[in-house]
């Protein structure tokens, strides 16, 4: 089941909107405070337990004068065998749809209303049937990756070390207190981690092909070491924002999907790669192509460099006026012209250029009023000999 449209009224910047959303992958793109966020607090809202009242509420709508929260629209396609089994535990009407519609009005269940073909569904057990639903995660605060933890931070819930324990998720180690052990195993379970997670960012960080990275333990102590071709082992600190960001970003979303099954979740994602040059961001919008195999993803951006020209399709180009956000999902139109305009980017802008290029010789002839000067220039050229 993936999420296929979007539907906002009176929520925060947004006066009213329709926005489809990609199945895989949807670029919100625009200029600063154009309402971006917006957007994606807008689909995190639907989730169930979340703050929704008239704190959200867009100040220059009716809504706000009448004290009334938001109303938002999802609608859901594609469902599989499995999601319609799951479905229909909670109404019949699930038997034959392709997709159908929850709007949402309020905080409290009672305030979700189901509609299949703009009829209005009974559904038995509404906290039930929203578990249903695709998961919404908001991904905005990325704990970075730190040279070192303990056992007890791996083998606890911290928030802080969440990073960490993911780091040895994707090298294959479940349990941490395995790579602690005094014994050949337990050094033989550290090294090939440190194998299979080198492995991994090789093949997704184009710009240093020798990365690699080391798990080292001494005593209670994890320490991770990161070294390339020109230096020798240092901390993630020491490494720029940008690559400990990619770095991190890229180890918790791998663990997030690795047991999930396909379009269990909807990721989203605020700014992705902002610390990032251009080569950087390249190689970001290619393993969200990878993520999006299995999950949707949407995130926001103001970089042009975070948009895959392969897919224009999937752009959403946000703006804001006197009646609040706007999005224009044909932002590719007229050699992306909108885009251009609304982000002031202009073609002077523009140095970087492919190693390759193509020169075309096109067939030319002079306009009528050209060949008007030209003539009445000779023959004055003429009478003054």
């Amino acid at each position: 089941m993936i999420i296929s449209r979007l539907y906002l009224r009176a929520f925060k910047s947004v006066f009213e909107m329709t926005m489809p959303i990609d199945p895989k992958i949807t670029v919100i793109i625009g200029a600063n405070e154009s309402g971006k966020t917006n957007i994606l607090k807008a689909l995190l809202s639907t989730s169930s337990g979340m703050a929704f009242n008239n704190s959200l509420t867009c100040q220059y709508s009716d809504f706000y004068y009448q004290g009334k929260s938001p109303e938002i629209a999802v609608e859901y396609a594609e469902l599989s065998k499995e999601n319609r089994r799951n479905l229909l535990k909670y109404s019949e009407s699930f038997k034959d749809t392709e997709s159908f519609v929850v709007r949402k009005t309020g905080e409290k269940l009672e305030d979700y209303h189901v509609f299949i073909n703009e009829a209005e569904v009974a559904v038995s057990e509404m906290g039930g049937f929203l578990k249903t639903l695709p998961k919404v995660l908001y991904f905005d605060d990325i704990p970075l990756l730190k040279s070192q933890a303990t056992i007890e931070d791996l083998v606890g819930t911290k928030e802080a070390f969440r990073t960490e324990r993911n780091l040895l998720r994707i090298g294959g180690v479940v349990n941490p207190e395995l790579i602690f052990e005094d014994s050949t195993r337990g050094r033989r379970a550290s090294e090939e981690a440190s194998r299979l997670i080198t492995q991994q960012i090789r093949r997704v960080w184009s710009q240093e092909p020798t990365i690699e990275i080391k798990l080292n333990v001494n005593g209670s102590i994890l320490y991770i070491d990161i070294s390339d071709g020109t230096t020798v082992f240092d901390t993630p600190e020491s490494r720029s924002a940008g690559f400990r960001w990619y770095l991190s970003f890229y180890i918790n979303f791998i663990a997030q999907t690795f047991e999930a099954r396909a379009n269990e979740y909807v990721f989203l994602i605020d700014e992705p790669g902002i610390h990032l040059h251009p080569a950087g961001q390249k190689d970001l919008t290619r393993v969200m192509e990878d993520l999006a195999i299995k999950n949707q993803i949407v995130y926001t951006t103001h970089s042009p460099f975070m948009l895959n020209r392969d897919y224009p399709h999937r752009v959403r180009l946000v703006s804001k006026d006197k009646d609040g956000t706007r999005v224009d999902s044909e932002a590719y139109r007229e050699n992306w012209r909108p885009l251009r305009s609304s982000i002031g980017l202009m073609i002077g802008d523009l140095f970087f250029f492919n190693d390759s290029g193509m020169m075309l010789e096109l067939p030319s002839r002079k306009m009528p009023f050209l060949r008007k000067l030209h003539r009445s220039r000779y023959e004055s050229n003429g009478n003054r000999n």
